[in-house]
């Protein structure tokens, strides 16, 4: 019943208001009393001056905002000025929200003033009488009454000095405190699936609270009683609520924050655009002041996750090298040089990858951990780099940042060690190891100081054995003294380089088409080609020996730049086996789960630990066959050319990169997170085998 008299109420104002302007309110008992003011009484000619039409209403009476929301009407005014004098356009403080009987209202409570700017023509000669008039035609409510209401507002000033009385002025400068800034920074916003995001700039000042609420200006554009999510990106704020079913080209609206504080946002955006709403593990900057335990513990899992990386066999034989090369120096300082300076590079390598990838999610790209590996060139790259370096441990040229014994010596120095650093930290990339996988995630939504602290974190963690060695003369003593079995050694390591580069053409096979694969291969001839003259040529004692590979290095880039990638292949994803997983698509896992068990794993072509895991547990004959007698579904999530849906998916559960392993119990959408190596044995146990 009370839903019924509300609207009946807003209909029959509406009408009056519409349809019957004479029979508006217009004299004393008008519920609003309103009068229009300047900041100046002798504004200068060619100036420019604020006006103010103040809205008094009586106490149990609302105004509406501009946009009133699901009820009531916005305000409508008519000016009447003379030649050479100019309004400009309303600008109205932040509104209140008022709910009734599941309508949203968009009001005002108490005085408020509208402000407008006035502008005085340059050829209006001082002294002139200008008359100022406008008529208002509004609707006022109450909780059981909704009024339609005119009046006509005037005022009068003599064009002068632009002086203002002081009183005026401070009584207009507490009224533009209540409009909402303009910010600067562009905002975003997407609608997909019935859901409306936006992101915007924060301002430094902001102080956020759990009162913050989003006014859009044109109705329509958003479900005014739906909730509205908010979670605060380092500088970015991110706001979801049910998109609405009106226009939203042109977007603009109010944020209210604390302290009185409110901004006002234009956004562009579209349909089916690339911006996601963060996860609510974002956390406000409100509880900042309790994410130093949560900090500690990301860091030190940084850390240890960094440290893990030097066992991958991309990294070992580069770490084992540089370690073994600090045995035979014996000044100390040149040691903890070395040391510092492959620390640095490593670092700096992990800080830069973590601050783009932090920068590119602050505007809305759902990137994580190891996402250069998505685009097929920069895995040409890898493989190109992979082999020069397995042919350089092999012997076929010279590299003095790998070489051995007295040449080391002569030609290795803190610059060699840091470039030495960071080509461990960017070949070791691909995945995301025990301890790494969590504070990784962590660093995604912690404050930004605190996300590069964590890559930072990545850095020193691989760094740290060459870095014991380096401070601890104890270690050194302990390592085999440097001689001709470090050229067996050389050649030994070799062998994972050159595996790992074979490794990365099957990733590439899984990432694009033939010809693209065969581009890559007539590529790694052409380089391998030109180190092999190079090693000749340093062999020789040749002047320039690196010209072959310098012209080789222009080809490559020219021509990885001007060959675009083909679309993927599928042949091998496809397969022939009839109980492959099914695709990911978080739809069909939710109605999955209410009919059975589900195991779901999200991998990549490019992810060492990733296929390791398939084939020894995942997809061995006896798992396999566990999964089938339990009757359970398997899903995979692949991650190899990136998915912002498996991208998202991954940071609800904390994760910026792959592997992820969850089980899920039918009828429960908590899933239990595996361990991120896996055994056949843990899962034909889960399956009840």
């Amino acid at each position: 019943m009370k839903i019924i008299t509300f609207w009946l109420q807003i209909l029959v104002g509406c009408i009056l208001l519409a349809c019957l302007p004479a029979m508006a309110s217009d004299g004393p008992d008008q519920k609003i009393a309103a009068s229009l003011l300047l900041e100046s009484n002798t504004p200068a000619s060619g100036s420019q001056t604020s006006l103010a039409i103040r809205m008094s209403p009586e106490a149990g009476w609302h105004g509406y905002w501009l946009n009133p929301g699901d009820a009531g009407f916005p305000l409508q005014l008519k000016w009447q000025l003379p030649e050479g004098v100019t309004v400009g356009e309303l600008q109205y403080p932040a509104p209140e929200s008022l709910l009734i009987t599941g309508m949203m209202n968009y009001i005002y409570h108490g005085d408020y003033a509208l402000l407008a700017p006035l502008q005085i023509a340059d050829e209006v000669a001082a002294g002139t009488a200008i008359d100022v008039a406008v008529e208002l035609r509004y609707l006022v409510c109450s909780p059981t009454l909704c009024l339609p209401e005119q009046q006509r507002l005037e005022t009068h000033f003599i064009v002068g000095d632009k002086g203002a009385p002081k009183t005026q002025q401070d009584a207009f400068n507490v009224w533009r405190q209540a409009i909402p800034k303009p910010v600067a920074a562009s905002a975003d916003f997407t609608v997909r699936d019935g859901q409306f995001v936006l992101s915007l700039p924060l301002p430094e000042t902001a102080s956020l609270t759990d009162n913050l609420h989003f006014y859009p200006e044109v109705n329509g554009a958003l479900s005014n009683t739906a909730p509205q999510s908010f979670v605060q990106k380092g500088d970015r704020l991110f706001m979801q609520t049910q998109a609405g079913e009106g226009d939203v080209s042109d977007f603009h609206g109010v944020l209210t924050l604390d302290k009185g504080l409110s901004i006002r946002v234009k956004a562009t955006g579209q349909a089916g655009g690339a911006l996601m709403f963060p996860t609510e593990a974002g956390l406000p900057a409100a509880q900042e002041g309790s994410l130093l335990p949560l900090s500690v513990v990301a860091v030190l899992g940084a850390v240890l996750g960094g440290l893990l990386l030097n066992l991958m066999p991309c990294v070992f034989p580069i770490l084992s090298l540089k370690v073994l090369s600090l045995t035979h120096m014996g000044d100390e300082r040149l040691a903890r040089r070395g040391a510092v300076a492959y620390t640095l590079g490593a670092v700096l390598v992990c800080v830069l990858l973590g601050a783009l990838i932090l920068v590119l999610r602050q505007f809305g790209l759902q990137v994580g951990w190891a996402f250069q590996l998505q685009r097929p060139e920069i895995i040409v790259a890898l493989i190109l780099l992979m082999m020069a370096i397995g042919l350089n441990l092999a012997g076929l040229f010279e590299m003095g940042t790998l070489s051995s014994g007295r040449r080391l010596q002569q030609q290795q120095g803190p610059a060699g060690d840091f470039w030495t650093g960071v080509l461990a930290a960017f070949v070791a990339t691909p995945c995301t190891g025990p301890f790494m996988a969590t504070a990784l995630g962590a660093a995604l939504v912690l404050p930004t100081y605190v996300g590069l602290m964590v890559f930072a974190g990545l850095g020193l963690g691989m760094a740290l054995p060459f870095l014991l060695v380096g401070f601890v003369p104890a270690l050194r003593q302990r390592m085999p003294k440097p001689g001709a079995w470090m050229v067996t050694a050389k050649r030994i390591f070799a062998v994972p380089m050159l595996l790992t580069a074979l490794g990365l053409v099957w990733v590439l096979m899984q990432q694009t088409d033939s010809q693209y694969v065969f581009v890559a291969l007539l590529l790694a001839m052409l380089l391998g080609l030109a180190l092999w003259l190079m090693g000749l040529l340093q062999h020789g004692g040749r002047d320039r020996p690196w010209w072959p590979v310098l012209s080789a290095v222009i080809i490559v880039a020219g021509t990885l730049f001007s060959v675009p990638p083909g679309a993927e292949t599928q042949t091998s994803k496809a397969g022939a086996e009839t109980n492959r997983p099914l695709t990911f698509n978080e739809k069909d896992l939710s109605a999955l789960i209410q009919e059975q068990d589900v195991f779901v794993y999200f991998s990549a072509d490019w992810c060492l630990t990733c296929k390791v895991n398939e084939t020894t547990a995942i997809e061995r004959q006896d798992t396999q066959a566990a999964f089938e007698r339990a009757g359970m579904a398997v899903m995979l999530g692949d991650w190899t050319n990136g998915d912002p849906q498996i991208t998202e998916f991954l940071a609800k559960h904390q994760r910026s990169g792959v592997p992820l392993y969850l089980w899920y119990k039918k009828g429960n959408l908590q899933p239990e997170v595996l361990p991120q190596i896996l055994t056949s044995s843990l899962l034909i146990e889960r399956a009840g085998g």
